[in-house]
């Protein structure tokens, strides 16, 4: 019995490593009280924080937003201290398009006319 006890907290602490340090992509109901760092989410309306989300480390350079949520984010929650700026282009040049605060959320990017936009982060 005690040896099994070790071997799961590695795992446990394995798993969370892993997962903080990559963008992970998955389908949930209701994933806003997982995001540690920068989540982009592909609902909003009535399915706020829904359907296909990734995570982000939110470091200071220029991130390409791949896969579904390319031009698929709706909204968004900052969990980091630090201000992330979305843009419409895939290499962070022009204009930016959307400012998150720090910890913060925007349920909607409809209001902001930002809604299925995003194509990188900084």
């Amino acid at each position: 019995m005690k040896r099994r006890t070790p071997l799961a907290v590695g795992a446990l602490l394995l798993s969370a490593t892993t997962l903080f340090n990559s963008n992970v992509t998955a389908q949930a109901a209701s994933t806003a009280a997982y995001c540690a760092q920068f989540c982009l989410y592909q609902h909003d309306e009535h399915n706020f924080y829904g359907g296909e989300w990734v995570m982000f480390r939110v470091n200071g350079t220029c991130q390409t937003i791949d896969g579904p949520m390319n031009n698929s984010a709706s909204s968004m929650i900052n969990s980091t201290g630090r201000t992330v700026r979305l843009y419409d282009s895939s290499n962070c040049t022009g204009a930016v398009g959307y400012t998150a605060n720090p910890d913060s959320e925007d349920e909607d990017f409809s209001n902001n006319n930002f809604d299925n936009k995003a194509s990188s982060l900084r």
